[in-house]
Parts: C-alpha cells; structure tokens; sequence
C-alpha cells in the first residue's frame, strides 16, 4: 500500500492530545461530583449520563476521525506488476548487527545512526537496485535487490542485534551472502543482461572489529568477483560499554566479563583495508558527520548499466474503505445513548 498524500497522515497525531484532553474531562467530571456530594446519589437524582457508554462513543468517534484521516492520505493498492527497465548499478549494503552496534558513543547508538544514514543514502541515490544484508558471525539475506526504495526502508527499519543469534563480525560471511544476492538477481536476468559487465558494489557499514578472521579471504572473494567495496566506519575514537536491554527497551546494566566491564573499539583498520583493495573509499561516521554526501557523490558517478525489476505501475483507490469505517462508526456513535440502562442504575 502507497498513499497519494502521506503528509495528511501527521495528522494522526493530533489524535493523542485530544484523547488525553476527554480522559481529563471526563476525571475532571466525576471529580467534581464527587465535591458537591454523593456520586451515587447525586447520579440517581441527576439520572446521570453513563460513563461507560460516554468512553465508548468517544472511542468511536476516535477512530471514525482517524479512519477519515487515512482516507484523506488517499491510500492506493498495486494491481499490476510490470518489468521496468532503469539505468543504475546494483548496490548490497551489508549492515553489522553484532552487539558492539549498540555501543552509545555515537547518539542514540552505533546501529540506530548506521541505520538513519543508511536510509537516507537510500532516499537520495538514483535508480540504483539496492539489497541489505544484516551480519555478525554469520549473514542473511534481508531484502533482495531491488528498485522499491519504500519496501527497502521498511526492510531495513526492523533490523536489529536480535537478527543473529550468534555474535561476533565476519566480514567474509557477509560478502559471501552479498555475492549470493546479485546472482539471485542475474538468475533471473536475460541471458543478454547477464553477460554484461557492470558495476557491483558492496556497502560494508560496522564498527570494524572482524571476529571472523577471514579478512584477507574476503578480499580475495570481492577481487575474483570485480566487487568494489565502500565502507563506513560507525564509531568514536574512544572505547565505549556495550549496554544490556530488558524486555522494554531499558538499559539494566553493561556486558561484563571477569574483569569487569567489556569495552568495544571503534576499529576502522579492516574497513579500510576492505576499500582499499576493491577499488572502493572508507568513510566515517562520527559525531561530527552531518552526511555522506561524498560518497552518494561517487556512488553517483559509477557507471551506469540497464537494470531491470518487477514493479507496480497500477494502484487503485482504497479511500473508499476508510470512508465507509468512518460513517459506519458515526452511524453507530449516534445511535448510541448517553444515559444510564436500568442495569447500571441498580448496579
């Protein structure tokens, strides 16, 4: 699903404020019976309206107004699929989900930034085909190749240290996974398009500290391939805590070891190295960075070859659904009475 106007749905926030706002009233309300004498008593005598029945009318009303708002967004839905043929070269970002990610040092956390440059290195590059993979001691593929920049970021918000169970950083196992997704792509290519010669990227983004010990292997790998790497290092010059999270997302304590608390180092040594052995640039992103405007630049400037992709080119109109949810709700709002039933006045 798409939306012809997404900026009315900033809309739905106002909703909270005026949710807070009725709970209030209605506190403020009862309270104030409650001054003036007995609530029973007074709710008798008044034949008071009913609470119950006054928080379920206006949870209606909630939602019938957040259902017109989402109609007002003009929700659309993909009905037909088409090959599209674009120029752009074909892009893995192969993003660290290794524990050390979660390191504080860079705001909110190593990963979180990783995570909000990447999206918007996604938004401001071409008709590139783009893919994620997430690694740590291992790799998996998290999206395919792909031209849909929406699907993508969703694709890529959801990531988190939780994806690998086991830790570490193998830089090896995450090329290999990366090479596995552009020959996915190509499988499915024309025989003509598959012969071509173009330009494959991988993207390495991480803290730099390689567990894996297969570095000099990766290398081997992304030069027999004529993979070119670029690499951004996330992390400041000075050892930082990796924090322990509950359930809630609360901080509870730092990993520890005999020696007490385990520190993590920003380590741009095999980033480099990476780059500069595949024909690629190393990058950093520290507190300081504001962008990575340079690279999108270069990114920019690589040859671009005829790709293809399966796209929605036809969206119908879905407002009408939320249109009928929204009346059928006030329909059924003001059907519904304010005053007490004979049960609840006995009760």
């Amino acid at each position: 699903m798409r939306f012809g106007y997404p900026e009315h749905l900033i809309w739905l926030w106002a909703l909270i404020p005026l949710a807070l706002l009725f709970v209030y009233g209605l506190w403020a309300r009862f309270s104030a019976l409650k001054k003036i004498g007995n609530h029973a008593t007074l709710s008798r005598l008044a034949a008071s309206r009913s609470r119950a029945k006054l928080i379920w009318k206006a949870i209606l009303t909630w939602v019938a107004v957040a259902s017109l708002l989402v109609a007002f967004a003009a929700p659309q839905i993909g009905t037909r699929i088409k090959e599209v043929k674009k120029k752009g070269i074909d892009i893995v970002i192969a993003l660290d989900v290794s524990n050390s990610m979660l390191a504080e040092d860079i705001k909110p956390n190593r990963l979180q930034k990783a995570k909000y440059e990447i999206g918007r290195l996604i938004d401001k590059l071409g008709q590139d085909r783009i893919g994620l993979v997430v690694f740590a001691s291992d790799a998996f593929l998290q999206c395919p190749l792909t031209t849909d920049k929406n699907a993508l970021k969703l694709f890529l918000d959801v990531v988190s240290t939780d994806a690998i169970e086991l830790q570490g950083t193998n830089f090896y196992a995450a090329l290999s996974e990366s090479i596995r997704a552009f020959k996915g792509i190509e499988a499915g290519a024309a025989a003509g398009e598959r012969n071509q010669s173009r330009n494959r990227v991988v993207l390495f983004v991480s803290d730099g500290e390689d567990f894996g010990g297969n570095l000099d292997k990766a290398i081997e790998q992304a030069q027999a391939e004529r993979i070119r790497i670029y690499s951004i290092g996330i992390g400041s010059d000075q050892p930082a805590p990796i924090p322990i999270y509950n359930a809630h997302g609360q901080r509870i304590d730092f990993k520890r070891s005999k020696d007490g608390i385990v520190t993590t180092v920003f380590t741009p040594e095999p980033l480099r190295l990476l780059a500069d052995k595949t024909g690629g640039n190393f990058y950093r992103v520290d507190v300081n960075t504001t962008g990575l405007e340079p690279l999108i630049s270069e990114l920019n400037t690589l040859k671009k070859e005829e790709l293809s992709s399966r796209e929605f080119v036809d969206y119908d109109d879905r407002f009408q659904i939320f249109l009928i949810i929204a009346l059928s709700l006030l329909v059924l709002e003001s059907l519904t009475g304010e005053r007490r039933s004979v049960k609840e006045g006995n009760a």
